[in-house]
């Protein structure tokens, strides 16, 4: 008989109401409640500076992550999406929060940054080197939606995976690819201070 723990099905209001949110606008991409509990606890380890979301959707992601966020932390959300960002703000409406319209790089000069989850496909893949960039020393950036490579479908079969090769073999960082479930997974990924 499997037991049900309260931190593996508990879900906080300010939570709820951005999935609720993302539903109702039909957006399928928001983070998963195993990737939001995984963002709450690592959050809560960050007693200053500024946080970075890059890929706000409907806030769902930036709603764990507010939950535990430290009083003298600030927190930075950027989307292109004007509509989302704008619905996102409102529901969730929190005074450490700034949400910004536009490309995820224009919100680079805020940093840097001592906690970035990056939820977009570019900034992951192509866009990794100004990612890494944003990242202060020491700081931690995590990625989620990764498909561990025993669940690869066939046509991905001995191909390079190049967002793995960049994050996993760097030489300035220390990373890990985590289970979040059975068939979904995390790249955690810590800058070091330029030696090896």
């Amino acid at each position: 008989m499997l037991t049900k723990y309260r931190s593996n099905t508990y879900i906080l209001e300010l939570v709820k109401a951005s999935k609720m949110l993302a539903q109702r606008n039909s957006f399928e991409y928001s983070c998963s409640d195993e990737a939001g509990r995984l963002l709450s606890v690592l959050v809560g380890q960050i007693t200053h500076g500024k946080i970075l979301e890059v890929g706000t959707g409907y806030g769902v992601g930036s709603a764990w992550i507010l939950s535990t966020i430290a009083p003298n932390v600030q927190f930075y959300s950027v989307d292109h999406a004007k509509e989302k960002i704008e619905a996102a703000a409102q529901t969730i409406c929190h005074e450490q929060a700034e949400f910004i319209v536009g490309d995820w790089k224009e919100a680079i000069a805020k940093g840097p940054f001592q906690f970035i989850f990056a939820d977009a496909a570019a900034a992951k893949t192509i866009e990794g080197v100004e990612l890494l960039d944003a990242l202060a020393v020491g700081g931690m950036l995590v990625m989620d939606d990764f498909t561990p490579e025993e669940h690869f479908p066939e046509e991905w079969r001995g191909k390079p995976d190049e967002v793995r090769e960049f994050w996993l073999n760097h030489t300035k960082l220390r990373a890990t690819e985590i289970y979040l479930t059975s068939t979904s997974s995390a790249i955690l990924v810590t800058k070091l201070n330029g030696k090896e």
